[in-house]
């Protein structure tokens, strides 16, 4: 469902930029940060209209009414030709400087901290916030970084641990959370609003049984040569690989996460996500808002049935989508997995979903 002013604005330096006819902004739950790649074609290049912008300079990205980045321009290119003047610019939210910059933390040894507060020093001295909708996160009672690490890098340790996704918001600021349980007003129908699909299953990334390991360092002589000896901390079996041959993975829980809970989180975590990598669905559609106008949002479950590939009614996550508009019209490409693919509950919650697909 499009809205009449649905417009994207560039705001920037106390003015507003707008009329861009080549636009695409991505948000993703798996993809840090948010970007967008915008184009303008100006057939009137002596008009004296030509916006002049700084690289670097923050900015804020609206659809309409609503924002969807707040960030940094990185590049902003002109090009001048026969006849016509074309402005590209491209930028990324705030959390881009968690990607690119170099982690700081004295001493290199962070000490019973919990996810939320170790991303959230490691963010602070880029002026980005954290948030999060989840309580009780486990403090992890020694983290080690290594020089030259990013932020993202540790973050996404301590998080895979830790079970939760993260993201950044609209804001530009961090947000850490688990598998939404919000649903979208409307889904994607075939003959309704889905204009492409592909659907694709696959077998070659899952596996039958999955064991995580600790390798404690033993003195030479006790453990063979080696010095290191292998201790299972938890193991998982994904059913349907296993009804059809044996695989198995050997993962290596690191030495300061050992807690047997914490492994078999590890463990069910790496199994869903294969799992729901093996079942994804890609859709172009017609809108970048459902029916209710609501923009489509990352970490929203949204209702599928596209039977002519395959995909019964189901409820799948939305983990990217893609706003864009060009010469052949305005659209939201979308890839969906199955929510699974985000969980770290026992693999059995979700064994409905196999049946579906």
């Amino acid at each position: 469902m499009a809205q009449a002013d649905d417009e994207l604005v560039l705001e920037t330096n106390g003015i507003a930029i707008q009329g861009w006819d080549r636009i695409s902004v991505s948000r993703s739950i798996e993809r840090l940060p948010s970007s967008f790649s915008l184009g303008l074609l100006d057939l009137y290049p002596g008009s004296g209209n030509q916006q002049r912008v700084q690289t670097g300079e923050s900015c804020r990205v609206l659809l309409g009414q609503d924002a969807v980045l707040t960030g940094y321009i990185d590049r902003w290119s002109p090009a001048l030709a026969p006849g016509r003047h074309e402005i590209r610019a491209t930028g990324r939210s705030k959390c881009q400087d968690l990607v690119d910059c170099s982690a700081e933390w004295p001493s290199n040894v962070i000490s019973n901290a919990d996810a939320q507060g170790i991303a959230q020093r490691l963010a602070s001295p880029y002026g980005i916030s954290v948030t999060t909708d989840v309580s009780g996160i486990r403090a992890v009672p020694q983290f080690t970084l290594n020089w030259g690490e990013s932020p993202q890098e540790i973050i996404d340790r301590v998080t895979r641990w830790a079970g939760l996704l993260y993201y950044d918001l609209p804001d530009g600021n961090l947000f850490l959370t688990r598998v939404g349980n919000k649903r979208a007003a409307s889904g994607l129908e075939e003959g309704v609003n889905v204009e492409h699909a592909w659907y694709e299953e696959s077998m070659d990334e899952r596996f039958s049984d999955y064991t995580g390991v600790s390798m404690n360092f033993t003195p030479v002589g006790e453990a063979g040569d080696s010095g290191y000896n292998a201790v299972t901390l938890a193991t998982a079996r994904d059913p349907e690989a296993a009804s059809m041959r044996y695989r198995k993975r050997i993962i290596i829980v690191e030495s300061t996460l050992v807690a047997r809970d914490m492994a078999t989180d590890c463990i069910n975590w790496e199994m869903n996500r294969r799992y729901g990598r093996s079942r994804t669905l890609r859709v172009v559609t017609d809108s970048w808002r459902d029916s209710a106008g609501a923009l489509w949002e990352p970490n929203t479950l949204v209702p599928v049935h596209l039977p002519t590939i395959g995909v019964e009614p189901q409820d799948m996550l939305l983990a990217e989508v893609t706003y864009l508009r060009d010469d052949d019209g305005t659209h939201a490409e979308m890839l969906l997995l199955p929510p699974a693919a985000f969980a770290i509950q026992p693999y059995a919650f979700y064994s409905n979903l196999l049946e579906l697909t």
